[in-house]
């Protein structure tokens, strides 16, 4: 609905069922077809008037006011293809009254189909096509003309309202994108940092368990070692225990004080006799060789 001046506009407002009675009512069967569709039409029967149009139009397919009836008809039953279809027929006569009304309901099809742009040309054509025609003072088509007026601004005004919002959706969903972006990037820091940190304190303990299995190779290897030696020293323990020792003289009679001098003096006497010896060789082999020529 377009609400203008207190007053309220239908898209779909303009509907001329009575003027194919008019002009046309002595052909009876149609007639009768076309009274009861608008009578069920203004109830709001719309499948019901929708049959009573179809079967009028049997007896009267050329006339262009019964397919308005049926394209208006199928605009109430939100049959928008349909109707655009019909409502591009008409406006494809020469008839500028009947090219102004399925005009401006053509842009309220197109309109309800949600393409803007084509509805407004439809409205400015329903405004060209009643400057067209020759009675300028129709109170129904002067109507028309400023509710077609009407439905062009209200249109604009809309789609520049609705480009408004979508880009404020756009740029919304850019800073919750780029706010999301930057929390991921913290995350992914936050984690990168856990994982340093994990592995310092991992390395520690890795290097001390990794000395404390070489102080443990090396306590073994010296455990071993003495292990070693003190069987090296037990076996030459047993060796030397085996060794014949000298026996003790039994019952050696132990030397007089006379005896101990007299041996003391064969003792010196016996060395002062060995170092004349020595001192008698070094001169005869510093003695000079007397040459023999």
């Amino acid at each position: 609905m377009i609400y203008r001046k207190g007053k309220i506009y239908k898209f779909g407002y303009f509907m001329i069922p009575f003027l194919i009675v008019t002009s046309l009512g002595w052909i009876d069967p149609m007639a009768d077809k076309v009274r009861e569709g608008n009578q069920l039409y203004h109830k709001g029967a719309y499948e019901e008037a929708l049959d009573k149009y179809v079967d009028a139009q049997v007896h009267a397919p050329q006339v262009s006011q019964l397919d308005f009836n049926i394209a208006d008809t199928q605009y109430q039953r939100k049959k928008y293809d349909e109707a655009a279809r019909l409502f591009e027929k008409i406006v494809q006569t020469d008839d500028p009254e009947m090219q102004a009304k399925a005009s401006f309901n053509m842009g309220n099809t197109l309109y309800r189909q949600g393409k803007m742009k084509e509805a407004m040309e439809c409205y400015k054509k329903a405004v060209d096509f009643t400057d067209e025609l020759e009675y300028k003072g129709d109170e129904a088509m002067n109507s028309l003309k400023n509710d077609a007026r009407y439905n062009y601004e209200y249109v604009e005004r809309k789609m520049k309202e609705d480009e408004r919002k979508q880009q404020e959706q756009n740029q919304k969903e850019n800073e919750q994108k780029q706010e999301q972006d930057t929390r991921d990037k913290k995350e992914d820091q936050h984690q990168k940092e856990d994982k340093d940190e994990e592995k310092k304190k991992n390395e520690p303990q890795n290097d001390k368990q990794e000395s404390g299995q070489k102080n443990t190779q090396k306590n073994d290897d010296d455990a071993r070692e003495d292990k070693q030696d003190q069987s090296d020293k037990d076996k030459e323990k047993d060796q030397d225990a085996k060794q014949p020792q000298p026996m003790q003289p039994q019952g050696q009679r132990q030397m007089s004080k006379e005896e101990a001098e007299r041996f003391l003096d064969a003792l010196n006497h016996a060395e002062k006799e060995t170092r004349q010896m020595l001192k008698d060789n070094q001169r005869l082999q510093h003695k000079s060789v007397e040459k023999d020529w």
